[in-house]
């Protein structure tokens, strides 16, 4: 336990004086598009979209480190989704990290012109603007000159200040974003094909981050994502495969995997009132860090998403190969009967 405290303390300090360029980001990527990429505001099949996003991290250490999301997004129409249009909306995120509760909090606004480009393709252009706030207290830490030979004695007084300073900053994002799409018509379903891929530049501003008497520049982050769905021909299972890299200052990170998707049952091919219901086994892994298994159900316009990292990484001493567990709720109202029969006026 005394080697736990000494450990999340440590972590405390690296993270604030050596990693302070690196964002906070979470395992099922393809359910946070906007942390991703402003690009994809907007860009998918229905009139709004809802995601909530959930991790637990590191509890095997101590105290865990928790990381909410939440984003909101919807296309806006000019009659006919194929000509150009616009995608709006905001996401919201909060992460306390171990004892010191260091914590980011932070709202972005993101808007996307969305341009079809063919008959099966479409790409966006999308900005972010955004604010946030970093907190921490230093209140709950044990330091060195409390140990009194037997344990931490939290009556001696470390004459340690009991925060560190909050401070806020304005926070600038954009990104590219394409996206195709196939279908094969079939008496039963149609048969679709997916791909997507963006790039997106956030940080663009580079704001100052202050720590005590520590004052530098937010390294811009490079992401690039990609990611697919293949219809099998004549069955219920679809394959999902997807990439995610990410480059900021020194540090990088590359996640890859793939879901297989079964049906258990189809939506209703002309007039949309029944939508798809099914469940999707993946397993993904970060380089060097981390294999990661998911699971996801969806009917409906709802989809509720479960993972967990096993951590494989020099952290594993500690962590006995516990990472963190992740949710994610999403819901689409997709377009029904009377959108297409709008389109076909």
């Amino acid at each position: 336990m005394v080697f736990k405290k000494i450990f999340t303390t440590f972590l405390f300090f690296v993270s604030v004086i050596l990693l302070t360029g690196q964002d906070i980001h979470f395992s099922q990527f393809n359910e946070t598009p906007q942390l991703l990429n402003p690009g994809a505001t907007g860009v998918y099949s229905g009139y709004l979209r809802g995601i909530v996003n959930y991790k637990n991290q590191w509890s095997a250490m101590g105290n865990a480190f928790n990381t909410v999301a939440a984003s909101f997004d919807m296309p806006f129409f000019d009659k006919n989704e194929k000509k150009a249009h616009v995608g709006a909306g905001f996401n919201v995120f909060s992460d306390k990290a171990g004892d010191s509760k260091f914590g980011l909090t932070q709202m972005n606004l993101c808007i996307a012109g969305i341009i079809p480009v063919s008959k099966r393709g479409k790409l966006s252009l999308g900005v972010s603007v955004g604010g946030a706030q970093h907190t921490a207290t230093i209140a709950g830490l044990q330091w060195g000159n409390q140990y009194d030979g037997a344990g931490f004695n939290t009556a001696i007084n470390s004459n340690e200040a009991s925060s560190l300073n909050s401070f806020n900053y304005l926070d600038l994002g954009a990104g590219l974003y394409y996206e195709m799409s196939t279908k094969k018509i079939k008496f039963s379903r149609n048969e679709l094909g997916k791909f997507s891929i963006g790039i997106s530049y956030f940080h663009l501003n580079q704001p100052t981050q202050k720590y005590f008497a520590i004052s530098e520049k937010l390294y811009g982050k490079l992401v690039v994502n990609v990611a697919a769905n293949i219809d099998v021909k004549e069955s219920k299972i679809s394959f999902q495969p997807s990439a995610i890299y990410f480059l900021q200052g020194k540090a990088s990170e590359v996640t890859a995997g793939c879901s297989i998707k079964y049906r258990i049952k189809n939506d209703t091919k002309f007039t949309g009132l029944i939508r798809e219901s099914s469940v999707a086994l993946g397993i993904y892994y970060r380089y060097r860090d981390a294999i990661i298994p998911e699971v996801c159900f969806s009917t409906g316009n709802f989809l509720f998403g479960f993972s967990y990292d096993i951590n494989i990484s020099s952290y594993k001493t500690v962590s006995k190969y516990n990472g963190g567990a992740e949710i994610s709720l999403k819901y689409n109202m997709m377009k029904g009967a009377l959108f297409k029969q709008k389109n076909m006026i």
